[in-house]
């Protein structure tokens, strides 16, 4: 394995490598690793491989005996990174040894860089039926559909992605923008004098943050993310400065830097409550649940009012079926927030799920007092209604929900 890691150094930058390739570990982690999606404006090689290329070569014949799935996986993508042609061999000959969602990936990216999209889209769609819950898969795939004009397959594959993972509607959103990026530019007078500012006064942080949320606004994420670069080579105090890029990379779903600079915020301040809510955020999408859960509760030791801690806390514990925990932390949040409907809202879709049909009626009268003109919650209140035995009540919620709906 250190050999593997070795040549690793070489393929990829210094963060990636920090995570172990294990083609026996987690298929998410691998690929937020050392997957590249299909998007060239994303893809990153090292561009002076084909000088080391047949020494690495040899080097990984040497480690084929003790790693060979690593070994074959490493000649594909190192082929590929060099320019040469038998890249899906060697990918090839390693999914016979052994089926991974790395393999599927380069294979892909393979055919794709030859503008071969069918094919790619076809190796896309095993990889689907292998690893269903991969929002990886489904993104890559809704890219090729959107080049090949495939609106229904994109719409599909954008919803899929986007329910597993939503960090996914943002980088297609993002991906959406492309094209129309400088248009966009030109059509925001706030930004550019943003940028005349910046270019008269280059010292001033507090253009340089509101320039960068402006680009963000944009979608250009990646010009987002120079600026906030060039704010972290400025600040005295960089600790803000590594959140906010790391909020954009996990935009992009480059969630190994992101966590990277959640890490290095949380090493210039270790009580930086943002750091742990983003840091959490991005472990729960490569599935280190408990590892999240740790960051939030130590979030909740520094900020116990931080609202954002107790809403995303709860939201994963929804997903991990701990309808209980949900609910305390929902309870909770509605201490912080008194006035907001919507906790309320959050709470009885909890207190539904337990079958405490009561409660959830009681936090929907709450939430309608609060907000008497949002319709939905009079549809969500008719079911309970309903389910209570009051077909009175529920027929006048859902005549109530219509005319709502109507105006």
């Amino acid at each position: 394995m250190q050999q593997i890691q070795h040549i690793l150094r070489k393929l990829f930058s210094e963060e990636r490598i920090r995570v172990d390739f294990n083609v026996k570990g987690g298929t998410t982690t691998l690929l937020a690793s050392f997957a590249y999606l299909p998007i060239r404006e994303l893809l990153n090689f090292n561009i002076n491989i084909k000088e080391e290329y047949r020494d690495i070569l040899s080097e990984l014949e040497v480690a084929k005996e003790l790693e060979p799935v690593a070994s074959l996986l490493l000649k594909g993508m190192l082929s590929m990174q060099a320019g040469q042609d038998d890249a899906t061999k060697y990918l090839y000959e390693a999914q016979k040894v052994q089926v991974t969602a790395l393999g599927y990936s380069y294979l892909a990216l393979c055919y794709f860089m030859k503008g071969d999209f069918d094919k790619s889209i076809q190796i896309y769609s095993n990889a689907i039926t292998d690893f269903p819950k991969e929002p990886y898969f489904y993104a890559c795939r809704c890219i090729l559909n959107r080049c090949l004009d495939d609106d229904e397959g994109a719409f599909y594959d954008y919803q899929v992605a986007k329910r597993l993972d939503f960090n996914y509607h943002s980088l297609l959103e993002w991906h959406e923008h492309l094209s129309y990026l400088e248009t966009l530019k030109m059509d925001q007078l706030e930004l550019q004098e943003l940028e005349s500012t910046w270019e008269q006064d280059p010292e001033r942080l507090d253009v340089l943050t509101k320039l960068a949320l402006e680009y963000v606004h944009i979608y250009d994420y990646q010009k987002a993310i120079r600026l906030y670069s060039q704010g972290i080579n400025m600040a005295d105090n960089q600790t803000e400065w590594y959140v906010y890029r790391a909020a954009i990379y996990s935009k992009l779903t480059l969630y190994i830097e992101a966590l990277e600079d959640c890490n290095q915020a949380l090493s210039i301040d270790e009580n930086c409550v943002s750091a742990y809510i983003l840091r959490a955020k991005l472990l729960e999408c490569l599935h280190e649940h408990d590892a999240a859960l740790e960051d939030y509760k130590k979030a909740a030791s520094l900020n116990p009012e931080h609202t954002a801690i107790y809403e995303e806390r709860a939201s994963l514990f929804e997903r991990l079926g701990k309808f209980e925990d949900a609910i305390v932390d929902y309870s909770k949040l509605i201490a912080l927030m008194k006035d907001d409907f919507y906790p309320y809202v959050l709470r009885a879709d909890m207190f539904e799920r337990v079958g405490k049909q009561e409660e959830a009626l009681l936090d929907y009268n709450r939430a309608i007092d609060l907000n008497p003109y949002y319709s939905d919650l009079y549809q969500y209140r008719a079911a309970i209604r309903e389910s209570l035995g009051d077909k009175v009540g529920a027929e006048s919620d859902l005549q109530k929900f219509e005319e709502l709906d109507e105006e």
